[in-house]
């Protein structure tokens, strides 16, 4: 679904045009990032965008598409669910995700706009001939680098110290104390 998504956004940015689900007010003024070939790049985790940090820590990420607007690069990512979500959600799984992607931006000399967006796509029916229709749904996301580089160096100074202690609320510590005796 990610390649079919990004092959319809590419064809429209081949004719420097919005596709029909971002004709909305929220997308006034905003472009999709005209470079295919250096978007391309930093699609690829091997060749995307990276950050090192002072400490030695190095953070990549591999980007579905940017938008710009007025010369700030703002991050676009597509998701797929099976239902439509809450802008709580999508700030509780993805706000980390996008924090970082600002922050490559940032790293990398790109004026960032201080926010990203989703795009949800979400089934919604499937017609006599198979094909499904999707509700589509944009959400605005605040993003903030600063906090992007926060979490990273506190994943480093973990990484490089002792092994943490299990913690109640933990639904990972969980998992692994489940399954550490099952291999």
């Amino acid at each position: 679904m990610d390649r079919v998504i990004k092959t319809h956004f590419d064809g429209f940015r081949a004719k420097s045009l919005l596709p029909a689900e971002l004709n909305k007010t929220e997308f006034d003024g905003i472009n999709l990032f005209a470079d295919q070939g250096q978007l391309e790049k930093w699609r690829n985790w091997r060749t995307g965008l990276e950050y090192r940090d002072g400490d030695g820590s190095i953070l990549s990420g591999a980007i579905d598409d940017l938008l710009v607007k007025d010369g700030k690069y703002i991050p676009f990512d597509y998701k797929t669910k099976g239902s439509v979500t809450t802008e709580a959600d999508a700030v509780k799984y993805y706000q980390n995700q996008l924090d970082c992607y600002t922050l490559l931006l940032h790293e990398n000399k790109m004026p960032i706009a201080g926010y990203a967006f989703l795009l949800y796509y979400s089934p919604k029916s499937v017609g006599e001939q198979g094909n499904v229709l999707f509700e589509l749904q944009a959400v605005k996301i605040s993003t903030d680098p600063e906090r992007a580089r926060t979490t990273l160096r506190k994943a480093a100074a973990l990484l490089r110290g002792p092994l943490p202690a299990t913690n109640g609320s933990c639904e990972y510590c969980a998992w692994l104390g489940k399954h550490q005796g099952s291999k």
